[in-house]
């Protein structure tokens, strides 16, 4: 008689594993909307932590991945998770912005006198006759590359992508004071942060 019954108890073992699978696809479909939202509230998590923001994608795209294979419970334990993720990456992001934003002030303040003082010696060294022209043609030329790399930089802060903005005001700071040490410009003090609005 034992025998009789395990063939119906695998059959009803089966069938509520099967529920329980058909009853989270719901939950998983809400989970993963909730995701989706969270993602798409939260802009500049892609701009400011862009490692969060491909860490959290690839999770929500596994999480679909499984949904559409029929794995509901797997899609809503990897979708719970990510609302908080992506909240914490959220304040990151704000950290970082506001972060970037007084670096570019320092630099912005920075910048100009500096690119200037290059301009200015290059024109005094022209006329003087102190370095070959072709040492004053490449240092005239890599001026104006940096001229260029300051001109797309505050292109890009006007976009309101402050971090490229601000590497490539640190690219042009640096090879600058290179320029300058090889033309005998004596560095500008560093300047002092805009105070606040």
């Amino acid at each position: 008689m034992a025998h009789s019954f395990r063939p119906i108890a695998t059959f009803l073992a089966g069938s509520v594993a099967l529920v329980a699978v058909a009853c989270n696809r719901g939950p998983a479909d809400e989970a993963l909307a909730a995701a989706e939202q969270a993602l798409q509230a939260a802009p500049e998590v892609e701009r400011y932590v862009p490692e969060e923001f491909a860490a959290a994608s690839a999770i929500l795209r596994e999480a679909r991945e499984s949904y559409a294979a029929g794995r509901y419970t797997d899609a809503l334990r990897a979708a719970q998770a990510l609302p908080d993720r992506i909240a914490a990456a959220a304040a990151a992001a704000a950290k970082r912005k506001e972060q970037s934003a007084a670096a570019w002030s320092v630099l912005s303040a920075d910048l100009e006198p500096r690119l200037d003082a290059l301009a200015e010696r290059l024109t005094l060294l022209s006329s003087g006759g102190a370095i070959s022209s072709e040492r004053l043609a490449a240092a005239q030329a890599e001026l104006a590359t940096l001229s260029q790399t300051w001109a797309d930089a505050i292109a890009a802060q006007e976009h309101g992508d402050v971090p490229q903005a601000v590497a490539a005001a640190q690219d042009v700071k640096a090879k600058a004071d290179s320029l300058a040490a090889r033309l005998g410009v004596k560095p500008a003090p560093a300047a002092a942060p805009s105070a606040p609005q």
